[in-house]
Order: structure tokens, then sequence, then C-alpha cells
């Protein structure tokens, strides 16, 4: 009788997902823990129960460890410098330097995002909400850790964006935000390159997230519509950034605009119903 365990394509891989609590950030950290990487998760809510949406650091770790998964929540406030790089000094410290594959996901926004509402009309504080979670902490945290990739000539960057970044999507502050999230991945792929590490930025379609599930009023009836009957499951855009960090080419792939749809025909996986969903345009 055989009682070796079947290794998994992420065995001994490192990887940080920001904004783990919940929703898309949630997703790829249960598939990559699956996958066999080690996951740290960061998030501001630590306890089940501890905020008002649902979701917690605790519940993704426990997921993930259900499924033979190895995972570490570390709390931290995107919008706060000092305790992102203590998070990342944290992981640092913890795992020798190490920090395989990092996902810049997490995203802040208002309880009610303001749709097509136009942007002199806006409240004052929303453009620096979602730039400076959405978008500057991306920044810095990849700041953090590259030197640490480029040091071992290996890494991989995934960034989470959506059409949003080229269409009208809410409003004004979204779209821009969006928008920087794809320069900042292309932008990063080419000073990274000449080191072996690469930088994508995902999309991933309508996600059925559990705040969307909790109120999908937030959104216009019309869209809220098509998303219960067409979403993807924020695991959907996971099993896409577990095929990436287990392609030993995905070199070739750095520095492009990649939609999950289109990554599950090539690698082959599907969305937790078994679909494929429908890649969303790129225009």
């Amino acid at each position: 009788m055989n009682d070796s365990i079947t290794p998994r394509p992420l065995d001994g891989s490192i990887a940080l997902v920001t904004g783990g609590s919940r929703g898309v950030g949630k997703g790829v950290a249960l598939a990559l823990g699956e996958a066999g990487a080690t996951v740290y998760v960061t998030g501001r809510t630590l306890a089940r129960g501890g905020s008002q949406w649902p979701g917690s650091l605790e519940e993704t770790i426990d997921e993930i460890e259900r499924r033979g998964g190895r995972a570490i929540g570390v709390v931290c406030d995107h919008a706060d410098d000092g305790s992102v790089k203590q998070a990342i000094d944290r992981v640092l410290d913890e795992q020798d330097g190490r920090i395989d594959v990092l996902v810049n996901n997490v995203f802040a926004a208002p309880a009610q995002m303001p749709v097509n509402k136009p942007f002199w009309e806006l409240d004052d504080d929303i453009w620096e909400m979602l730039m400076r979670v959405g978008l500057r902490s991306h920044y810095v945290t990849s700041r953090l850790v590259a030197p640490h990739m480029v040091a071992r000539k290996r890494g991989l960057i995934v960034n989470t964006s959506s059409g949003g970044a080229v269409r009208y999507t809410f409003n004004v502050p979204f779209g821009v935000q969006k928008a920087g999230v794809n320069k900042l991945a292309l932008d990063m792929a080419h000073d990274l390159r000449p080191f072996n590490v690469a930088s994508v930025v995902i999309w991933p379609g309508f996600i059925k997230s559990e705040k969307f599930l909790a109120q999908p009023d937030r959104v216009p009836e019309a869209l809220a519509k098509r998303i219960l009957e067409h979403g993807e499951s924020a695991e959907f855009a996971g099993r896409a950034v577990a095929a990436l960090a287990a392609d030993v080419n995905v070199m070739q792939k750095s520095g492009q605009l990649l939609l999950v749809a289109e990554l599950a025909k090539e690698y082959g996986f599907t969305d937790v119903d078994g679909r494929v969903p429908t890649a969303p345009a790129r225009q």
C-alpha cells in the first residue's frame, strides 16, 4: 500500500494575498492554499463577526486548513504604510526572506458605492479612499516585496483589476483606480523582467462576492440580476492565480492583461460549479 502524499503544484511556495477576508482575495487565498502554498492573508477583520460584512481572516484560514492547506492571518490596515511594512516584515522574517507570490488585491470603497453620479457631486473623500488602498497600497506592498524577489531572481506579482479600467463603471474615481492598477502592473513588469520576476494584471468578471450577496442593492437592479445569473465565484479568479503561480513559463505572460475566463480555457480549470464563464470585453 502506498501511503505517500501526492505532491501539489505549489508545495513549498510562500504566497502573500492582500485583502483576503472576503471576495476575490479570499478566493485566491483558498486556491493557493489548496495548491500547496503556505498563504499569508492580510485584512482588517480578524475574527468572525468583526465587520458589518460577512467574512474574516479567521474564516479564510479555517477554510484553507479544512482543505489541507496552511495559512496565516496578518491584521493589516493597507491605508497605513507602517502597518503594511510591519506585515511584510513579519512574512519575510518567518520565511527567511522569501515571498514567491504576491497578490495585490486589497480594495476599499464606501458602504454604498455611488453609481452614475457626476464626479463633481461625489463626496470629497471617495477619491482618497479608492486610490490609497486600491492603488497606492499595491505600489507600497510591491516596493517592499520586489527586492527580495529580485535577489532570488524569481517571483510573481499578480494585480487584480477589472473592465472598469477601460469602461465607465460606477463613477470616475473607480475607473481611474482600476486603470491605475493596470498601468502599475504593466510598468512593474518592465522593471522586473531583467530579474526573472513576473508582473501581470488579471480581470475576473462580475463576482458573486459576500458583500454583493449580503446587499445586492449596492448595484443597479439590472446589474444585480446579471451577476446573480451569470456571475463568477471568487474562487474562479483564485484558480487562475494558482495556475499562473504553477506555470514554469509564467515570464512569457509578464506585462500582460490576463482575463480569468481565458486563462481557464488555457489551463483547463472551471468555476466551482463546473462552468467556464464568458470573458469580459477588453475594450
